[in-house]
């Protein structure tokens, strides 16, 4: 009696052990094994498409960060720019990159703020990886008075994540610029705030039409910024938000706030 308790107890431990071990693969192993694969397919493509000017950029010395300096270095025509990446997707409209980080990706807008999050620079579901997009309410050559881009922060510093490395003033402070390549242009981007908000915020924002409501928002940006810098802003001005997910509370959110030159 004994030994068939004690079967039992074996064929239950077993039976156990074997479904915790599916339920752990299949919940944490797997997706894991999943976004990996995707990122690197995805950056590989990324390589395939990225713009020679941007190559320019992160091959050269630090002091060649002015937008003239990079077009002196660019070996191809401004018409050519975002050609490669535009021959996979269509719907690519930049390419933004910030040095000594892992940001040096394509930007695309869709018909809505959903479809990025959860589907690649192919257009093909990715597991959630998704790739980074200009809010589908901009203007989609960045003229508008505020570009907000999106990305979700991976594991392994994939997508946005290196945004959250300006929750610390001194990399802030030492990492105010990044560059902005468009169809027929580079652009410096100037970095001088970062925020800490919830993601209903004012930030989020679109529709600042009027000039006293882009006071009211440069008023806002200034108030809530976690760390800033001193820079000359007006109603005139082109402003980009690269927005992710942080973890200081639920729908924390990191923004990193800059004007294109």
């Amino acid at each position: 009696m004994k030994i068939r308790i004690l079967e039992a107890l074996v064929v239950l431990l077993v039976v156990v052990g074997g479904y915790c071990g599916y339920r752990y693969y299949s919940g944490t192993v797997k997706p894991a094994k999943q976004i990996s694969e995707a990122d690197n397919s995805q950056l590989t493509l990324f390589e395939q498409v990225k713009p020679s000017v941007v190559t320019a950029v992160t091959e050269s010395s630090a002091a060649v960060t002015s937008a003239e300096a990079v077009q002196e270095a660019a070996t191809v025509t401004a018409a050519d720019m975002l050609e490669a990446a535009e021959d996979v997707n269509s719907a690519v409209v930049g390419w933004i990159t910030i040095p000594d980080t892992h940001i040096d990706y394509p930007i695309v807008q869709g018909e809505d703020n959903d479809f990025y999050l959860h589907n690649g620079f192919d257009g093909e579901y990715n597991y959630g990886l998704g790739c980074p997009f200009l809010d589908y309410r901009c203007e989609g050559d960045f003229s508008g008075f505020n570009s907000i881009v999106y990305a979700h922060n991976m594991d392994g510093q994939r997508m946005f994540a290196d945004i959250a490395l300006y929750k610390d003033e001194s990399f802030f402070l030492s990492h105010l610029s990044g560059s902005l390549v468009l169809d027929n242009e580079v652009h410096d981007v100037s970095f001088f705030a970062y925020m800490d908000v919830p993601s209903t915020a004012p930030v989020y924002d679109t529709a600042v039409g009027t000039d006293s409501e882009k006071q009211e928002y440069i008023s806002y940006l200034s108030e809530t910024a976690m760390y800033k810098k001193d820079i000359f802003i007006d109603e005139t001005s082109h402003l980009l938000l690269l927005s992710t997910c942080t973890l200081e509370y639920d729908e924390a959110r990191g923004v990193l706030v800059g004007v294109i030159e």
